[in-house]
């Protein structure tokens, strides 16, 4: 069976990157690709696949330097037992920092989400903007818990 071949702008147009990441990130070891007979750097769909990886991990904001880790803990290993245990440790580290990142998250949405719906009762609010009057409404209408985001905004 014979595999598809790529040129760079295929992979930057099917992965909406621009020529130059893909470029730089060959650079950089983070994948490779062969030559064509006319020097045309050639990538395969393994090549697409950890280029996709590459982007989601950076999406999350995961540095170059820690995907260069990270792919490269397997290689280092001649077999799975070799290079599981090491791969495992830092997949486990990441998990858990990405945890707490989203628990913060969730918790900002939730609030925010909140403060929104506080917010739209305003909009038929005919008080004055004093300070006092509105932490009193939102006090009535939050049974006394204003919501941390919404007291820098009153």
């Amino acid at each position: 069976m014979e595999s598809k071949e790529y040129l760079v702008g295929d992979i930057a147009k099917r992965l909406n990157v621009s020529a130059r990441t893909v470029r730089y990130y060959e650079e950089l070891g983070l994948i490779s690709s062969e030559r064509s007979q006319c020097g045309y750097r050639i990538f395969n769909e393994t090549q697409i696949e950890r280029l996709k990886t590459i982007l989601a991990l950076k999406e999350i904001g995961m540095p170059l330097e820690e995907i260069s880790h990270l792919l490269h803990l397997r290689q280092h290993g001649v077999t799975g037992s070799e290079s599981a245990p090491k791969l495992l440790e830092y997949l486990r580290l990441k998990y858990k920092e990405m945890n707490n990142v989203a628990e913060k998250y969730n918790t900002l949405l939730k609030e925010l989400s909140s403060v929104i719906k506080i917010v739209e009762d305003c909009k038929a609010c005919n008080n004055t903007t004093e300070e006092t009057t509105c932490e009193r409404c939102v006090d009535k209408r939050t049974h006394h818990h204003t919501p941390a985001l919404l007291k820098t905004l009153l």
